[in-house]
């Protein structure tokens, strides 16, 4: 009984979870990217999209923080340019665009807009 009560909370965490994007983030990735997906870094973290130029970090407008340090770090362990391609899914994320495109221009990132809206 325990376990099949578990089970149900867990689904549906996870189901609410993802339910407030309309689509995954990896449905993103393989979508755009023309590289090789999740590639393994040494210290077991993963670059989105890795291109022989690029170590692309995709993630949703709120997190634009989070992208910016992953992109930079990304590129700095596998010697290729930082991206990050931003998704978008309203026309209210365009808040975290502003605040984002400056910071690109300054640290050299390479900033894709993915809109869905």
């Amino acid at each position: 009984m325990r376990w099949g009560l578990f089970v149900f909370i867990t689904v549906f965490v996870v189901g609410v979870a993802n339910a407030k994007h309309k689509r995954l983030e990896r449905e993103y990735v393989s979508q755009h990217c023309d590289g090789v997906m999740e590639f393994m870094l040494p210290g077991r973290t993963r670059v989105d999209c890795l291109t022989d130029k690029y170590a692309i970090e995709f993630d949703f407008a709120s997190k634009w923080a989070e992208a910016l340090g992953q992109s930079l770090h990304y590129a700095y362990a596998t010697g290729r340019d930082p991206a990050i391609y931003l998704i978008l899914e309203s026309k209210k994320d365009m808040r975290f665009v502003k605040i984002l495109t400056p910071l690109c221009d300054v640290y050299g990132v390479k900033l894709v807009l993915i809109e869905n809206y």
